[in-house]
């Protein structure tokens, strides 16, 4: 081979200026300052977080919890899961069907008591976490929804028997009403 053959120019530039300043190069790169660094990391750890919202948002039909609430989900597929809602409704569920089916599960003179007094430990619990009065425990979380489960069946089996029915709205819209607050309190109260 000659040498004008091993000379990928082929001879048509007789200098090549190179460029040593830029990412191979960093030492080349003016300085930035401590200010300047940390503004820097603020703006990356906001787009961050953004983008974690972002992406934790699309997950939010499976789970109505934020990624910081994760721990309240169960991982189904890969995907997080609200463990009280899988608690909840499928019990609520039998339970109504059962109990249209004959088979309450207790006698109906007892369903005004039973629905009210069972929504309460439920209840208690969740404005108690939200609140942060309690910590966050996974076995009360599951322990009080099952408990919670069977009133909304059968205030749910009164419901699909006979619409609007006082048995499933009153609970419905009075414990519903105080978990919304006590969620927004809870929120509020975070963001201190």
């Amino acid at each position: 081979m000659s040498e004008s053959s091993a000379d990928p120019t082929h001879g048509r530039w007789e200098s090549v200026e190179v460029c040593n300043v830029g990412p191979n190069h960093p030492e080349d790169l003016p300085a930035m300052d401590n200010d300047a660094e940390r503004k820097f990391a603020a703006a990356v750890a906001s787009i961050d977080a953004r983008e974690n919202e972002r992406v934790g948002g699309r997950a939010m039909w499976h789970a109505h919890h934020w990624p910081d609430e994760y721990d309240r989900c169960t991982m189904i597929g890969g995907r997080p899961v609200c463990r009280r809602c899988l608690t909840l409704y499928p019990l609520a569920v039998v339970v109504a069907v059962a109990s249209l089916l004959g088979l309450p599960p207790w006698p109906e003179a007892f369903d005004v008591w039973f629905i009210w007094t069972l929504c309460a430990p439920a209840t208690l619990d969740f404005v108690g976490e939200q609140l942060m009065l309690i910590r966050y425990s996974t076995r009360r979380q599951v322990s009080t929804t099952a408990i919670l489960a069977p009133a909304f069946g059968r205030g749910l089996a009164h419901e699909l028997d006979d619409s609007w029915s006082g048995e499933f709205w009153g609970p419905v819209f009075t414990f519903c009403t105080i978990w919304f607050f006590a969620a927004l309190a809870g929120r509020r109260i975070r963001k201190r």
